[in-house]
């Protein structure tokens, strides 16, 4: 389905909208409150892209606000399928972000994820993907979202006690497809950006993004920030990785690393559904009851 169809759609269910200078989100009625917070979040990122990172976004990007499974689907661009289990796309070719609400995903952090997708966007947009490797990609869009939890510093843990930290030039073009492996390079991606900005200064990333925005290899483009070359770049992220996580893994051990990530597994389904939960109970204060007939995921 055209995406203007599915707003006229929208507007005929009258549909809400509300609209700033850099952004437009069109939700259901009902969801007029969660709209109005994402459409200043999602302005307030934009600027901070700027500022941070030097990533100046071009247009109005549109969001749509999703309230059940099925309207999330029809919500993407020329019926294109996207998977079930995912909370929200960006389609940079056409400035749109397609979300989950909290009534078709209760307990979603629906500001967390607008984040992580506004950076892909906007990365995707500046770098036309030319030149921009995983690890920037996905780093970046974590730091923008404050993703930064226990989960994955267990992941960084348990690849420095294995020996399991993967090389850079691996994670340029991708990502492993293996669940350990997939943490890890989520884990060494975030923390990679964040040891250029703790050792090279806040302006770090900003200068890698305009070198590569240039046209640099990423190679060349770390090289012009740190004087380094990669190999030996990586040998001062591990040691940055060592003094940062030394404590932490004298405290757990290495078998208390499986059982925090049981643990991380549990409290996660408890804090999904106590914020559920409390959703719940602000739509109702706010006179918003879910209707009875949403679909749950």
């Amino acid at each position: 389905m055209k995406i203007w169809a599915l707003i006229a759609l929208f507007l005929l269910a009258g549909a809400f909208e509300v609209t700033n200078p850099r952004v437009v989100v069109r939700s259901e009625a009902n969801e007029s409150a969660l709209a109005g917070r994402l459409a200043e979040q999602a302005r307030d990122s934009l600027v901070r892209l700027e500022n941070e990172f030097g990533l100046m976004h071009q247009g109005r990007v549109t969001i749509v606000l999703a309230s059940n499974p099925s309207g999330y689907q029809a919500a993407q661009p020329d019926g294109q399928s996207v998977p079930s289990w995912s909370a929200g796309v960006a389609w940079p070719g056409r400035n749109l972000i397609v979300l989950k609400s909290w009534r078709a995903s209760p307990g979603l952090d629906v500001p967390r994820v607008l984040n992580h997708e506004l950076g892909h966007l906007v990365l995707a947009r500046v770098f036309r993907y030319a030149n921009l490797p995983q690890w920037l990609d996905e780093g970046l869009t974590m730091h923008l979202a404050d993703d930064w939890g226990l989960d994955r510093q267990v992941a960084m843990a348990r690849a420095l006690a294995s020996g399991g930290l993967i090389p850079l030039a691996d994670l340029t073009r991708g990502f492993p497809r293996d669940v350990i492996g997939a943490e890890t390079a989520y884990a060494e991606s975030y923390y990679f950006l964040s040891f250029l900005k703790d050792r090279y200064g806040r302006g770090a990333l900003g200068r890698l993004i305009t070198h590569l925005g240039l046209g640099a290899a990423p190679e060349s483009a770390l090289f012009r920030i740190s004087g380094l070359g990669v190999p030996d770049l990586e040998e001062e992220f591990k040691g940055w990785l060592v003094r940062r996580f030394s404590v932490f893994w004298i405290v757990t051990g290495p078998g208390t690393i499986w059982v925090l990530s049981v643990l991380l597994l549990i409290v996660g389904v408890i804090i999904k559904r106590r914020a559920s939960a409390r959703k719940l109970a602000e739509w109702e204060a706010e006179g918003h009851e879910p209707d009875s007939d949403s679909e749950r995921s």
